[in-house]
């Protein structure tokens, strides 16, 4: 009967202990439990050396990002920049186009009169010019006559063959 009163009392202790164990991880949740259990597992120093380095990583990540704040900014900056002198320029150029087409213009006018008045002299002038070998036009010069014959067309409401009449005539 000893043996059964010894096993008796190995059971109440075996009991306790499961007891008393059961009592500490009450208050845990079970990821608190698992975090506890991996923490005996996992070498401190590796986790510092990972925290170190994580500490690393985010100083140079909010440097380069500080960085690139800069350079986004100045950029925003020098496009601003960029687009104000590009506007001038195009209206410039704009600006230079008018007038060459109001002197090219009052050339036609002058070359006209000029024919009016003195004939036999203009057309001696024009003839000798006319004599020189005419270069050869390439696309962009037969894009331009063409683009040209189409606005006068236009702005005086011509068929084509009489657009190209007057073209001629203004050339001349």
């Amino acid at each position: 009967m000893e043996d059964s009163s010894e096993s008796g009392q190995e059971q109440e202790q075996v009991g306790n202990n499961t007891w008393m164990e059961c009592s500490i991880y009450q208050n845990y949740t079970a990821s608190e439990v698992l975090v506890q259990g991996l923490a005996g597992v996992v070498n401190q120093g590796d986790v510092e050396e990972m925290v170190r380095a994580q500490k690393e990583m985010l100083q140079r990540f909010e440097k380069t990002n500080e960085m690139l704040t800069n350079v986004n900014s100045l950029s925003a900056v020098r496009l601003e920049k960029a687009n104000n002198d590009f506007k001038k320029h195009t209206q410039n150029i704009l600006e230079m186009k008018k007038d060459l087409e109001h002197i090219f213009k009052r050339l036609k006018i002058i070359k006209q009169k000029m024919n009016k008045q003195m004939p036999e002299a203009y057309n001696a002038v024009i003839g000798e010019g006319s004599d020189k070998p005419k270069e050869e036009d390439d696309e962009y010069d037969m894009a331009i006559r063409e683009r040209k014959l189409r606005e006068i067309a236009e702005r005086e409401e011509l068929t084509g063959i009489e657009a190209k009449e007057n073209f001629k005539d203004d050339r001349a």
